[in-house]
């Protein structure tokens, strides 16, 4: 029997126009993906940085010598450094419940912290699916995402550092009698410390140095930024005694960080202060303090700086309170490298000036220092209770 050939052609084309159907059918509602590995280390779990770069096209750079690095995707950006429970992205401060980490020659974020991440970089639902964190390129609106997506909110106090300036092999300013700047600054640390605790503030306390020790700068910033973490912020307190070319200014102030100092003096204590880095050991070819760092230095600021104002206000008030004997010089603004890199809350208070030879011998006097303990004390406290007031 002979078949019509012209009846079994238009057969293959319907049999071939209803397999392409049936595809478009079925891949309508369907979601393409891309994932990660979640590799659990020491009980928590953690995404491959390397891993992330090669499966979403995410630029990386890596700094060895700092621990740090920046991810980026087109006008996105993440920075982290290893050791830290918190990152930025997009100049906004982030907190983990646990740090970033190197393993095996990788580096590893909190998963919490990749699906933040990938939420940012690219606004598609993430998802955690076993052992696999999960990007799905169509957007299912009705499905709530598996993995955690950090908000951006601030965390309340939870501990304050005290940070005594200079020490060691850097005496800070100098007095009439070879009275050092870091003496004071350390003996006033300890005191503000002892009566925090005796006022019963139930938060951590931690000074950078308990002794004639000396700490760089950065190192200082690294002492506070490592208690930071998901729930918990921070407060930092640097103090230092002023000096000036003149022995007749006086006066205590309270600054905060900025590109911008308020003023000429303003520029000049910065710039004493900061002094301190020809003693630092320059592994790094001097580049510690250079523009790169500045500039998220300044990200930073942009974020934390209302929070240093409300605390540098605070102390100052409360100083201003308690001390008498020499007129307050208000709250200003200057380019501090102890404050440039600290993620947090963060002030320095010039208790006052070394060369005025008056002030000098109220700043060797044991009630006197208590004067300025109770101040800076105070001033702390009420500034934690405001804080965390706006935070609940």
């Amino acid at each position: 029997m002979l078949r019509d050939t012209r009846f079994i052609t238009i057969k293959k084309k319907i049999s071939l126009l209803l397999f392409f159907l049936a595809v478009v059918l079925f891949s309508t509602g369907a979601s393409t993906e891309k994932s990660v590995s979640i590799v659990n280390i020491y009980g928590r779990d953690y995404i491959s940085i390397d891993e992330l770069i090669k499966v979403f096209s995410i630029e990386h750079n890596f700094d060895p010598v700092f621990q740090k690095g920046r991810l980026y995707y087109k006008s996105h950006y993440m920075i982290y450094k290893t050791g830290y429970s918190c990152i930025i992205i997009d100049n906004s401060m982030v907190y983990s419940e646990y740090s970033v980490i190197r393993w095996k020659g990788d580096i590893f974020i909190p998963v919490d912290f990749a699906g933040t991440l990938l939420d940012n970089f690219y606004n598609k639902d993430v998802q955690r699916k076993k052992n696999r964190l999960v990007v799905l390129e169509d957007e299912q609106p009705d499905k709530k995402p598996a993995i955690e997506i950090i908000q951006q909110k601030k965390e309340k106090i939870g501990f304050i550092i005290l940070d005594a300036g200079h020490g060691g092999k850097d005496p800070g300013a100098v007095g009439k009698g070879g009275l050092k700047e870091k003496t004071i600054t350390l003996a006033l640390a300890k005191k503000v410390e002892a009566l925090l605790k005796k006022k019963g503030i139930n938060i951590k306390i931690k000074l950078t140095r308990t002794s004639d020790k000396f700490i760089e700068l950065s190192e200082r910033a690294e002492i506070a930024n490592r208690e930071l973490k998901k729930g918990v912020n921070g407060a930092f307190v640097s103090i230092h005694v002023n000096a000036s070319v003149s022995n007749k200014i006086s006066g205590f102030e309270t600054y905060i960080l900025s590109q911008n100092p308020t003023n000429e003096e303003a520029r000049k204590t910065a710039a004493l202060e900061n002094n301190v880095v020809i003693l630092e050991n320059q592994k790094t070819g001097g580049k510690k303090y250079d523009d790169i760092d500045y500039v998220e230095a300044l990200m930073i600021t942009t974020q934390i700086q209302k929070e240093s104002l409300l605390l540098a206000n605070s102390v100052q008030n409360n100083l201003s309170k308690n001390i008498k004997e020499f007129k307050p010089r208000g709250v200003h603004k200057a380019d501090f490298f102890v404050l440039r890199g600290v993620l947090m809350p963060a002030v320095l208070i010039e208790v006052g000036f070394i060369t005025h030879p008056q002030e000098i011998k109220y700043l060797q006097k044991d009630d006197y220092q208590d004067k300025l303990t109770t101040g800076i004390v105070d001033g702390i406290i009420t500034f934690i209770n405001q804080y965390n007031k706006l935070v609940d």
